[in-house]
Parts: C-alpha cells; sequence; structure tokens
C-alpha cells in the first residue's frame, strides 16, 4: 500500500516525490528509529501506523485525516508475522511454529490482537474518515482497487497514469525496486532475511495442520461472530 500511495501522490505531486525511498515518504507513526514522522515536511504528508484507533493523534479524527486500513485474512497475517519476527533483529525470535500460533491467538504478539484490531476498526468508521482494502483484493484485481482508493483520495488520476501506478505496484516489480523493498533497511541488519517473501494468499496451508486449522476457525467464530467484512482465505492465480 506505501508503493501504492506514493505513486498516486508522486502522480499529483512530480516535485513531492522526487528522490527517496517509500519509508522517507510514508514515516512511521510510532517509531522514530526509521525518520522523525513530526519533522516538517511539505504536502501531502503520509505516515504509517499499527496503532488501534484510541491510540492515533486526535488531529486523525477531529481534522477527518484520510486512513486507508489494509487488512488481510488473519491465518496468513500470522504466517507473515511469525517470519517477519523471524527476521526482524530487534523482535524475539518465535520459539517455534507451534508456540507462535498460540500466542497470535491470544494477541501476545507485537502490535496485539488482530482480532480487536480490525473490529476496532470497523466500530470507528463513524468517526473515522476511512477506507478499507483488503489485501487479497489487491491480488485479485489491483487496478481495481487503485481505482477505488484514487476516488477515496480525490485523485483525478487518467488510465494511463492509473495503469502505471498499478505495474509500479505489482509484488513483482516492488520486490526488486530498492525505493520499495527495504533494501536499505536490510542492509544495516535490522532484518536478517528479505522483508518481501511470496506476495501470495493462501500461504497457511503450508503451515498449518489439520488440527490448527480447526482450533482458529473455531476461535474466529468466538472472536469474530459479528464480523461485518468477509475473510479471503485463498486467491488462486
Amino acid at each position: 500500500m506505501q508503493q501504492i500511495l506514493v505513486q498516486i501522490l508522486g502522480a499529483l505531486r512530480p516535485d513531492w516525490l522526487e528522490d527517496g525511498t517509500n519509508r522517507a515518504h510514508v514515516l512511521w507513526l510510532e517509531g522514530r528509529f526509521l525518520g522523525d514522522p513530526f519533522k516538517e515536511r511539505p504536502d501531502p504528508r503520509t505516515f504509517n501506523s499499527h496503532l488501534p484507533p484510541d491510540m492515533l493523534p486526535h488531529g486523525v479524527k477531529d481534522k477527518q485525516v484520510k486512513v486507508v486500513y489494509v487488512w488481510r485474512n488473519p491465518k496468513d497475517v500470522l504466517v507473515s508475522m511469525y517470519h517477519f519476527a523471524r527476521s526482524h533483529a530487534l523482535l524475539e525470535t518465535p520459539e517455534s511454529f507451534d508456540v507462535f500460533f498460540q500466542q497470535f491467538l491470544d494477541g501476545d504478539v507485537v502490535m496485539g490482537s488482530w482480532f480487536d484490531h480490525l473490529k476496532d476498526y470497523c466500530e470507528a468508521q463513524d468517526q473515522l474518515n476511512i477506507h478499507f482494502v483488503q489485501y487479497e483484493n489487491m491480488l485479485k484485481d489491483l487496478r481495481q482497487e487503485v481505482v477505488k482508493l484514487c476516488a477515496f483520495l480525490g485523485a483525478d488520476l487518467t488510465d494511463e497514469v492509473i495503469d502505471h501506478v498499478v505495474e509500479k505496484s505489482t509484488f513483482r516489480n516492488m520486490k526488486t525496486d530498492p525505493k520499495a523493498n527495504y533494501k536499505d533497511i536490510f542492509e544495516t541488519h535490522y532484518y536478517t532475511e528479505p522483508t518481501m517473501r511470496k506476495g501470495i494468499a493462501g500461504d497457511w496451508k503450508n503451515h498449518f495442520t489439520v488440527a490448527q486449522n480447526e482450533h482458529f476457525d473455531k476461535v474466529f467464530k468466538e472472536k469474530m461472530g459479528n464480523f461485518p467484512l468477509t475473510c479471503t482465505w485463498e486467491v488462486k492465480l
């Protein structure tokens, strides 16, 4: 999503884009080890965050700052977080996948409970100017999701420019784009492995046992019984 936003805003303001990686344009709101998010910057100012809605700066609600919330099916989130924790030098390495599996269900992982986080944002829709983007929908039709995002942002782009944004934002291109793949951080030892792995939906099937999948489904039903959004557990491309 960072790549898509940077490409859209860069098309509107080429002078804003200039040189630099995506992380230089989309600063981490709750951490300064990759740059100070509160430094003076020209508009448009973009931020990245995993904060729950009640911990966002008050101005996000009061000024109706546009929020783009990307969500993904939680089984793949679990697998992704497991590999992320194994590769990130500043996080505790998981003891095993089985242990991490239960920690995820308990919300005992970095950034807390996936279930609570998504539910809280769904419940805050009336208070925030928010646009939900489902990761799996981007895999199925990236262009359609870019068009929806442009409408939300008020970005009037030509079909040709939208096609360029889409092409630059494919997983294949981002994986080799040093402005998008965090290669500079990897080289400074924040990560021990590349951060972009597969870019698919359904990789959980290569990790979950039958028993784990059944247990996950049971917990999901208990925690997300009235969830207004529909999960896509696999996308075959």
